[in-house]
């Protein structure tokens, strides 16, 4: 993985048969870990434990799944536990998928970490060349001259009580709100509005050619695997 794509300048605004642990001269409370105890931030909305308290989920997926942590392209970390919280937009990590998820650590957030939770790889981009306002963002496609990312964030709608006993007690619930971003080279993030479009837009002097390849394509943009094709061929077109 190339880290050299990450300085955050957006213009609108992240099995071994037992899974134990594996590391190359690497402990687990090693300084990849910020020194935090159990993830308390968690109860900043809800408690997380308290399932029935809420619908959707905090996290990219609620289980914690197999994945390796790289430092440039050094391998960390392999075989441990990882998950997506997309609320507090962190990685949480534990030693392997038995591991009580108490004894989970957060991620230090930096440019030349990254991870990978199955075939999924979340790379953090910090803002302005500080890690303050930074995030967390997957790899949708990764070419030669352009990437694609995807920022998935949650929205939160907090519980709401019944108001007459005509009605009843809302539960709070996360809602996924999930916006691509186009990313050269130099590291420049462009977001790609929702609509199809302003989505030809960020194409600049390419938008028609790739207006023409989605058409002769019978390509939806708004959907993710017609959106890396477009992309896919803009990256070739380059």
């Amino acid at each position: 993985m190339k880290k050299n794509l990450i300085y955050f300048l957006l213009a609108v605004v992240t099995y071994s048969g037992t899974m134990q642990a594996q590391y190359s001269n690497r402990s687990f409370t090693s300084d990849m870990f910020r020194v935090d105890e159990y993830i308390k931030r968690q109860n900043k909305f809800v408690n997380y434990d308290d399932k029935d308290s809420y619908q959707g989920t905090p996290y990219n997926n609620e289980n914690f799944l197999p994945g390796n942590i790289y430092k440039s392209d050094e391998l960390l970390a392999t075989n441990v536990a990882i998950r997506y919280n997309a609320v507090a937009d962190e990685i949480e990590v534990k030693e392997s998928l038995t591991t009580p998820d108490t004894e989970a650590k957060v991620l230090t957030k930096s440019p030349e970490i990254f991870v990978k939770i199955v075939n999924d790889i979340y790379i953090f981009a910090p803002y302005k060349g500080g890690i303050e306002g930074g995030g967390y963002f997957q790899v949708v496609y990764e070419g030669n001259t352009v990437d694609l990312y995807k920022k998935l964030q949650k929205d939160f709608n907090p519980e709401k009580k019944a108001t007459s006993t005509l009605t009843q007690d809302i539960p709070a619930k996360f809602s996924d709100e999930i916006t691509y971003f186009l990313a050269d080279k130099s590291g420049k993030f462009y977001e790609m509005p929702k609509s199809r479009n302003k989505k030809l837009k960020v194409f600049g002097k390419k938008k028609n050619e790739v207006k023409n390849y989605v058409k002769d394509n019978r390509l939806d943009i708004n959907d993710e695997k017609d959106l890396m094709k477009a992309v896919k061929f803009y990256d070739g077109s380059m």
